[in-house]
């Protein structure tokens, strides 16, 4: 193996590194400005229209020059701008962007450029979509010539993968919030939430369920897997989360030990979007379980309205709904027939967009009123 070959090889081992952990990206900087001659190198987007600007990573600038690019240089940066004339993924130094005589005369050459000696730049678009941009780029000074071809071939080599190092680092990045978001969400909510694969071992508890399981209301975890204080209960419960995986829920009551009063089981499949979220590849395997006294979740009726657009008296069913109670004892509560509940019910599917009571717990359970008092 060559030297160049296994420099090119090290410095790509060097991008995947980046893509687990951002701070490898400037030593990775650090090292591919080194094997170019370059004195600086930077990954950085730039939205041309708007003119704004942010460094993924970089190495070989003050801090203070940084922010005067985004404050100010961005919007005369005539190689950022030339760049962008040329197709995605193209290898360009800045004398093939615009020519040096050309730039001399410019205010971004000799405010920004020489006082940092940095004439010299080679640089691709990573990424352009539209006026959204991501550059991979390095520089160098006035005495070290302009780039050449052995550095254009080293750049070409590696864009790819720091594009694809970039992608990965920013999926893992969003998928990151949305867990934490949702964990806050669910952490919010009155009612117990519990996330298990469909043997019943579980996978998540909100604080609520936490809370439940230390104050003995009937329902535990055994030899790893939830439980209650009767066998039959307790098999009811593995066979509800068992028939998830036909894509079906259903719902039970767990007796308390005092027998006088118990909780509400809703069990329902898990969304794709929300098993991901919760570490779970498959989304057949994670079962969500939701655990209330009667009446714990109070929905609003009027937010109900507003956001999902259904009829007053519609809201205040799914309202009663969302409490776990069923359907006839929320048709009781409201004072209706249970044949006008169904029909309000069919009718509340249609406009949320959910085919059973389980999806539609599931839609407002997690949504952002899940932790709403009623008004």
């Amino acid at each position: 193996m060559s030297d160049s070959t296994d420099k090119t090889l090290q410095l790509v081992g060097m991008i995947y590194d980046a893509a687990l952990d951002e701070n490898r990206w400037t030593p990775f900087l650090e090292r591919f400005a080194s094997a170019i001659g370059g004195s600086s190198a930077l990954i950085r987007d730039v939205d041309l229209q708007t003119h704004n600007a942010g460094f993924v990573a970089s190495t070989g600038y003050d801090p203070a020059w940084q922010a005067a690019y985004c404050n100010h240089f961005v919007k005369i940066d005539y190689l950022t701008t030339g760049l962008a004339r040329f197709e995605e993924g193209a290898i360009k130094t800045s004398d093939q962007v615009f020519q040096l005589s050309k730039q001399c005369k410019t205010e971004y050459y000799n405010d920004y450029a020489v006082p940092q000696d940095k004439p010299h730049a080679i640089g691709t678009f990573l990424v352009k979509n539209g006026n959204e941009t991501l550059m991979f780029a390095a520089q160098r000074g006035k005495h070290a010539g302009a780039f050449g071809e052995n550095e254009s071939q080293l750049m070409s080599a590696l864009a790819p993968h720091v594009k694809r190092a970039v992608q990965i680092h920013r999926k893992i990045h969003t998928v990151t919030a949305e867990k934490a978001q949702a964990h806050t969400v669910l952490d919010q909510m009155r009612m117990g939430v519990i996330l298990t694969n469909r043997s019943g071992i579980p996978l998540y508890l909100n604080r609520a369920a936490e809370l439940m399981m230390t104050q003995d209301v009937g329902l535990g975890i055994f030899h790893k897997n939830l439980a209650t204080y009767s066998p039959a209960e307790t098999a009811h419960l593995h066979q509800l989360i068992w028939n998830t995986s036909l894509g079906m829920g259903g719902d039970m009551r767990i007796s308390m030990p005092d027998k006088t009063d118990f909780l509400h089981c809703v069990v329902t499949p898990v969304s794709p979007e929300l098993a991901f979220i919760f570490d779970s590849a498959n989304s057949s395997d994670c079962v969500a379980i939701f655990l209330s006294r009667p009446g714990g979740l109070q929905l609003s009726p009027k937010r109900l309205v507003t956001l999902y657009k259904i009829t007053p008296a519609e809201a205040r069913l799914a309202a009663r709904l969302a409490a776990l109670r069923t359907l006839e004892e929320a048709s009781d509560d409201l004072g209706i027939s249970i044949s006008t509940a169904r029909t309000q019910l069919k009718s509340i599917f249609g406009k949320i967009g959910t085919n059973s009571q389980s999806e539609l717990l599931m839609l407002l359970a997690t949504g952002t009123l899940a932790h709403i008092n009623a008004e």
